[in-house]
């Protein structure tokens, strides 16, 4: 069997983690630059606030109903689900990370299946006050539905619902409009609604043939998926063979105060992805460059790559070298507009091979990271930073309702 757990209402949700006036109030998430709605919360769905809707059509909601209107904090959702997501693997060993808010379980071999996520569920809730719903299949796609079902009907089927026997899944596909098929996108439903073919049990009696003419051997995958025969895998993520942090300045610059921060920031963000999969790095690559879109001012694009003595996920020893790179190119008189870091050539931390020459701070500098990511990840945002970052904004992103945040300065 394969379980979806899916959190409920995701962003909306991660504000309520962080601000506890939040919960149970009518509340969106905006996009980038607060342009959009993105999220909403249960309540902000019942004043008929829409997806996507701009900011300007739901402002008058503050008043009339008390709408919290928020910034998307997208750091801290993303540390939000990763708290998550170590959560779900305490329950299984097998899992796929299908999106920010969504996991597949493969749950083959485990019993008392049911009542294992449904202990999982209250776990993630009293750490986290994340709510979730969780389908359990045969299949992937009918776990998406299962999914679907549980949202929908949750007063009645509480938080976990299983699709086990062939009732139910003539049952589900005879409720499932075609248009929330998994994989099923608006050229494909409305194509199959001219044919006529309005729910999912109207999909699977299709003749292969015609399936494969409309959709290809997805097509029939998919029918084959919904009638609980098995097409999918779990796809278990490969750890990143590079791993990279870039930003595009808000202004173009020459100062190199305000460059070596953003390079101390970018390689403290690529330290702890590389920390999360277990590897450490042999090699770091900082790179500036100039708006080429402003032909009339000069021109310059550098990089520089420096092989570390020892391989590290050391936040303070990666910026460290960072800033040595960043010093081999930085040329005063050039704006630069962009800059990043890129980390490569890596092994696993548990294989390190270290060089007889150099002294090897790994073991002193594991035990501060791990503190440091004990508290960040404690908190869901980072908290504790390195002396060299800005503990203001360096870019500028319009944000005006964004949740604070509170720092520890690290300095080593």
């Amino acid at each position: 069997m394969i379980a979806l757990v899916d959190a409920n209402n995701f962003y909306a949700s991660c504000e309520g983690f962080y601000n506890v006036k939040y919960r149970g109030k009518p509340l969106v998430v905006l996009s980038n630059n607060d342009g959009c709605v993105v999220a909403r919360s249960q309540e902000a769905k019942k004043l008929g606030i829409q997806m996507s809707e701009p900011k300007f059509k739901i402002i008058h909601f503050v008043k009339s109903h008390g709408l919290i209107i928020c910034s998307g904090n997208f750091q801290l959702y993303g540390e939000l689900s990763n708290r998550m997501k170590s959560i779900i693997n305490r329950y299984c060993d097998q899992t796929e990370n299908y999106s920010v808010d969504e996991n597949f379980l493969f749950l083959d071999g485990y019993s008392d299946i049911e009542n294992k996520m449904l202990e999982m569920r209250d776990k993630i809730f009293r750490g986290l006050d994340l709510p979730t719903s969780i389908g359990i299949a045969p299949t992937k796609t009918l776990a998406k539905v299962a999914n679907k079902i549980v949202k929908k009907y949750s007063e009645d089927l509480g938080h976990v619902y299983t699709i086990d026997s062939q009732d139910k899944i003539e049952k589900a596909l005879k409720w499932l409009p075609i248009g929330d098929v998994w994989g099923i996108g608006r050229k494909y439903e409305q194509r199959f609604l001219n044919h006529g073919i309005k729910k999912a049990i109207d999909f699977v009696h299709l003749p292969d043939q015609f399936l494969k003419k409309e959709m290809g051997i997805f097509g029939i995958r998919m029918k084959n998926e919904l009638l609980g025969n098995k097409q999918y895998d779990i796809s278990f993520k490969e750890p990143n063979k590079q791993i990279a942090t870039t930003r595009t300045f808000d202004i173009a610059t020459d100062d190199y105060q305000f460059i070596e921060e953003r390079i101390v920031t970018f390689s403290s963000e690529c330290s702890k992805k590389l920390r999360r999969q277990n590897s450490c790095c042999r090699h770091v690559t900082v790179y500036l460059a100039t708006n080429f879109f402003r032909p009339d001012l000069p021109q310059r694009s550098s990089s520089f790559t420096i092989t570390l003595p020892n391989p590290y996920n050391s936040s303070i020893e990666i910026s460290k070298y960072a800033k040595i790179a960043l010093n081999k190119i930085y040329i005063k008189g050039f704006e630069y507009k962009k800059a990043g870091v890129i980390l490569n050539t890596f092994v696993p931390e548990s294989e390190r091979i270290i060089s007889l020459y150099d002294t090897d701070l790994f073991p002193k500098h594991k035990l501060v990271m791990d503190a440091v990511d004990s508290i960040n990840n404690k908190f869901g945002v980072p908290k504790v930073k390195l002396a060299g970052m800005n503990l203001e904004k360096t870019w500028i992103m319009k944000q005006e309702y964004l949740t604070t945040n509170d720092y520890l300065i690290l300095k080593a």
